[in-house]
């Protein structure tokens, strides 16, 4: 589970700002949404909704724990640059470093990592774990300017009470590249066997609990799932069945064809198979939006499999579309039933932006609250950026659970806070409070609206603050 990241000066964040999945002491509804935290009094949430106005950094948000999540598993080549976006609306921000850090649960243990980089330098990067109340370092890192890298193995990695971290010990005497990440060197240099239980542990929650669907990405996997797991089609199906989206079931269909056939895939899905090793097997989004799963055979022979939806006819017949001719907000949504599906499965953490695009707002709605009610207090999570107000709604999301993201015209920087910050009576429709500018993260825009239209609006506005309902 993620207890909390924090982001500096990367992108339209300039000082430090955090978002915490942890509960607040101060509101005791929901209870049955929380998860314990081990050696710790507090309880950890597991939905975070993040509104904001357009250019407000919601999305910022999310590239941020990308940008650090593609570090730890990619890692940056030799010599090349580190790709960051430092703050661009002050002058002396380029000059200094970036830094993430996150919190999260794992294996029943609490990690706090951390990194802070430049253009062409890991500067420092740690690993502490925390229990009761103390930190213990596993390890840390510093790069000097020379690009000379030390690597200190904390209490964590020297005793052998944690387990046997000796291949980690000799790895980090032999050093890092400077701006690589130490614990991405780990994973490529040391087998997963020798890496000793505890680097393991943080590498699993990177490598297979942290899934990040960017707002016009689809799920890459959803061919293969729906090819290999039975139990995600019948899921999907269902799913898709009860909404309402005309589609009865999924299923995929396999074709063996010449290489040269793939011309009309595109360019760049023929030089990629072109490339594939013989047996290996790739996942490509198609011209027309559709999946297609691609397995290279010998010669020139491919093997293509392509995702296709069914429909019913009022006679019972069932009629085949490709699955790439359905709705935007048919194939938005079964692109995330793989995230719905797996996180019932095993804990998992999803972060989504825009998970309202192009869904109607009851589907996103019922999405989320299906969520919570499969998977809350099970260790699993759900992240999300949104407009959509529906979930602006206390009887679903705890006020911890709502999050905004507001850029300061004076500043040009993102600020993070939650509702839980404000003192709010609960009967108030927290949704048009949201609209009228109570917590802000909205655009200011109405006054400059012609006159006539704002007079509508103000018709059509009614007041959030409405007379408490009398006590009984």
């Amino acid at each position: 589970m993620l207890l909390s990241f924090s982001v500096a000066n990367f992108r339209s964040f300039r000082e430090e700002q955090t978002l915490s999945l942890v509960a607040s002491n101060r509101h005791t509804d929901h209870p049955e949404h929380l998860t314990a935290i081990p050696d710790d009094e507090n309880k950890a949430l597991p939905v975070a909704a993040l509104y904001g106005a357009n250019g407000a950094g919601k999305s910022n948000t999310i590239k941020a724990l990308q940008c650090l999540e593609q570090l730890v598993i990619h890692g940056t080549a030799p010599k090349k640059a580190i790709q960051r976006q430092a703050f661009r609306l002050d002058k002396t921000s380029h000059a200094q470093p970036t830094e993430f850090t996150l919190q999260f649960i794992e294996d029943n243990r609490v990690f706090n990592y951390g990194i802070r980089f430049s253009d062409t330098l890991i500067l420092a990067e740690w690993l502490v774990l925390l229990r009761d109340g103390k930190e213990i370092t596993v390890f840390e890192r510093l790069t000097k300017e020379n690009g000379d890298v030390e690597i200190s193995p904390g209490p964590v990695l020297s005793d052998d009470s944690w387990g046997d971290h000796s291949k980690v010990i000799a790895f980090a005497k032999v050093g890092v590249l400077p701006n690589q990440l130490f614990l991405h060197a780990i994973s490529k240099a040391v087998r997963e066997k020798d890496q000793g239980p505890v680097i393991v542990t943080v590498l699993r929650w990177f490598f297979e609990r942290l899934t990040i669907i960017e707002a016009d990405a689809p799920f890459m996997e959803l061919a293969d799932l729906v090819a290999r797991d039975a139990t995600f089609t019948d899921f999907a199906g269902s799913f898709l069945r009860r909404v309402a989206t005309g589609v009865d079931r999924l299923r995929v269909d396999t074709a063996e064809l010449e290489e040269k056939m793939l011309v009309g895939f595109g360019p760049e899905v023929q030089r990629s198979v072109g490339e594939l090793p013989v047996g290996e097997i790739a996942t490509f989004l198609g011209l027309d939006g559709s999946q297609l799963i691609v397995e290279k055979e010998q010669g020139t022979k491919v093997r293509l499999r392509t995702v296709q939806s069914e429909h019913l006819t009022a006679d019972g017949d069932r009629v085949t579309f490709a699955f790439g001719d359905e709705s935007d907000g048919t194939q938005r949504l079964t692109h995330l039933l793989p995230s719905l599906h797996a996180i019932r499965k095993k804990p998992s953490v999803f972060v989504i932006d825009e998970i309202d695009r192009s869904l109607h707002p009851l589907l996103s709605k019922g999405f989320v609250r299906e969520f919570l009610k499969e998977c809350a207090t099970k260790g699993s999570q759900l992240i999300f950026t949104t407009h959509d107000t529906s979930f602006l709604d206390l009887g679903l999301l705890r006020r911890d659970e709502i999050w905004f993201a507001e850029k300061k015209p004076e500043k040009g920087a993102t600020e993070l806070y939650s509702l839980a910050d404000f003192k709010v009576r609960k009967d108030l429709k927290i949704d048009k409070g949201y609209m009228e500018g109570r917590f802000g993260a909205v655009p200011p825009l109405e006054h400059e609206l012609p006159e006539w239209v704002g007079k509508i609006m103000a018709e059509l506005r009614t007041t959030a603050e409405e007379p408490a309902p009398a006590a009984e």
